[in-house]
């Protein structure tokens, strides 16, 4: 009798501002520093095919659509709430933060080859990890602008052992099947 192994991965994205700053040349209700998550505020990843778990999954639609406002220059962090995936219907399941990982594509007019914004998972993505990663920061230019100069797409992926994520397949991790779930925060703050 044949088994299915069946992982689900819930990612939850929360946004925390680090430093709020007050302008007083910026008449109200313009935000001094502000991000919308327009979409994609919830991330699955359903593992239940051979291939994801030899490949992994890339894409298939795990996107959030974000736009950062800001008067100021400023820099754009991530981190888990925790320092593991924990097993739902089990918490003594795990699995390492490093199996998941953000590429960032920009959409705005605010350019990313470091010019405007260095954008450091433009090309591979950025693991997940416990303390803050820079995904991206002022480049030799200002990114200071609204919606339309600063708007990104983060391309979240799972076990496909790019970048610097988890270099082992989601096979040979030994995963039990289970649902593990965790809260992805965004901190955007000021760059003086």
């Amino acid at each position: 009798m044949k088994t299915k192994l069946k992982i689900l991965v819930f990612i939850l994205i929360i946004f925390l501002a680090r430093f709020t700053v007050r302008a007083q040349d910026i008449p109200p209700p313009n935000p001094d520093l502000v991000i919308n998550i327009l979409s994609g505020q919830s991330i699955v990843f359903v593992f239940d095919t051979m291939d994801e778990y030899k490949n992994g999954i890339m894409g298939g639609g795990q996107s959030t659509f974000i736009r950062i406002g800001s008067v100021y220059d400023w820099k754009l962090q991530f981190k888990a709430d925790q320092i593991m995936f924990y097993g739902t219907n089990n918490t003594a399941h795990t699995m390492q933060l490093d199996n998941v990982g953000v590429v960032v594509v920009s959409t705005g007019t605010n350019n990313d080859d470091g010019s405007n914004i260095i954008n450091y998972a433009k090309n591979l993505p950025l693991a997940l990890s416990s303390s803050d990663v820079l995904l991206m920061t002022k480049g030799t230019q200002t990114n200071i602008g609204y919606a339309l100069r600063n708007s990104f797409t983060l391309n979240w992926e799972c076990g496909t052992q790019r970048g610097n994520m988890n270099p082992l397949r989601m096979l040979d991790q030994n995963l039990a099947a289970d649902t593990y779930t965790l809260n992805v925060i965004l901190t955007l703050s000021p760059v003086f």
